[in-house]
């Protein structure tokens, strides 16, 4: 858990409760109680109106609330149409994040922004439906270090299957590219996820060597991972 997400449940758990020790803290947010006081004294010092008492603990001062997050209009409507194009483009596990998030952060915004602001949506094409299915194992295999294999539609409809030991996702605004090395040429290739056949992710772990990890990779491909060698730089880049 990040700084920033521990500090706002310390706020949310200590207004829950009358008073709240450092030692439950601790033990709900799995840290040290050390942690726990350096945590109170930033929220002290950043005009938290908590409060200490010897034998009971801590408590916030009744009535304070977080202040809600302030977006103009414009940036609400761009936050919120991001979201949804990056639902559209995104695995189904993250997309589904991507909604937790956009539903977290509605509840953290004023009202009245709320109601100004037209509902967006980007549902995703049938096509997009099957990429997204393919990105969830991907991401796994990349954070895993797991091979997998390919059976692959090139451009000029050739099939081919190879191993391959998975690098990196490329977003590029219309198409995600898989970039990795490949045991049958014995060097980096990619492919465009669209065109993946069939996927399956095998039991064998890939080392890490140097001249074989994704920052070879773009040392010797200047991030040109596209199948027409665009030189374009892609949008987004999920790493292993």
């Amino acid at each position: 858990m990040r700084r920033a997400e521990r500090l706002f449940q310390i706020v949310q758990i200590i207004g829950a409760s009358q008073w709240t020790t450092a030692q439950a803290l601790a033990e709900r947010l799995a840290v040290s109680e050390r942690t726990i006081y350096r945590d109170i004294d930033h929220l002290s010092a950043s005009s938290v109106p908590i409060y200490s008492q010897a034998g009971k603990g801590y408590a916030l001062l009744e009535g304070y609330q977080l202040p809600p997050l302030m977006f103009s209009v414009e940036e609400w409507q761009a936050l919120l149409t991001g979201l949804a194009m990056a639902q559209g483009w995104a695995g189904r596990r993250q997309a589904e994040a991507l909604r937790a998030v956009q539903e977290k952060l509605a509840m953290a915004v004023p009202a009245q922004l709320r109601a100004m602001t037209p509902p967006v949506s980007a549902p995703p094409l049938p096509e997009r439906r099957m990429l997204g299915a393919m990105l969830d194992p991907l991401q796994q295999a990349i954070a895993e270090r797991a091979k997998v294999r390919l059976h692959y539609r090139d451009l000029q409809e050739q099939h081919s299957k190879r191993v391959i030991w998975p690098l990196g996702l490329y977003f590029w605004g219309h198409c995600w590219t898989l970039a990795g090395w490949c045991e049958l040429r014995g060097d980096f290739r990619h492919f465009r996820v669209d065109r993946i056949v069939i996927l399956q992710t095998l039991e064998d772990s890939y080392p890490v060597r140097p001249g074989q990890t994704l920052a070879d990779y773009e040392a010797s491909f200047n991030c040109d991972t596209t199948e027409e060698k665009s030189h374009e730089r892609p949008l987004s880049l999920v790493r292993g």
